[in-house]
């Protein structure tokens, strides 16, 4: 695929230098091996999984270059995150949100980022800090919701 944001310098060069890339073609009256193993049933999708082939992270269909990029970095975050990698995963997370604060992704990125400072320190701050991040900046999203059990949390 060469159109959209695989077309661009900067996604290219983060794939390449980033990840493994494999590209497949895919026929829809005749699945692919590829198609079969993956469950890919549109295209295009991104699959960021890790060297053991377990999957962290999947994007279905076209997405502007800012949230591609940051899904790339969700990705590597929450392998990171899944691994119990907290220190990558902070970093790789907090990367997300201070180069693309306004990517579809980033709410994700956030509640993800305090869960992983809180098992980084076992300190719940952590956690009402993602809470407080989604109320006053993504007051809308999907993990908005999901944090607002930590406002209990006293800051």
């Amino acid at each position: 695929m060469n159109t959209g944001p695989y077309s661009e310098d900067k996604v290219r060069h983060t794939i390449e230098t980033e990840f493994v890339p494999v590209k497949s073609q895919c026929f829809w009256d005749k699945r692919t091996d590829a198609m079969k193993q993956f469950d890919i049933v549109w295209t295009p999708t991104l699959i960021v999984h890790d060297a053991t082939g377990k999957e962290h992270h999947r994007v279905v269909g076209f997405v502007p270059t800012d949230d591609f990029l940051a899904h790339l970095k969700l990705g590597k975050g929450k392998m990171h995150f899944n691994r119990f990698r907290f220190d990558d995963a902070i970093k790789e997370l907090t990367a997300l949100t201070e180069q693309h604060p306004a990517a579809g992704p980033a709410p994700e990125a956030v509640f993800y980022l305090g869960v992983a400072k809180y098992w980084k320190s076992h300190d719940p701050k952590g956690l009402r800090w993602a809470y407080d991040t989604l109320a006053s900046r993504f007051p809308g999203s999907e993990w908005s919701r999901r944090a607002e059990p930590y406002k209990q949390i006293s800051s």
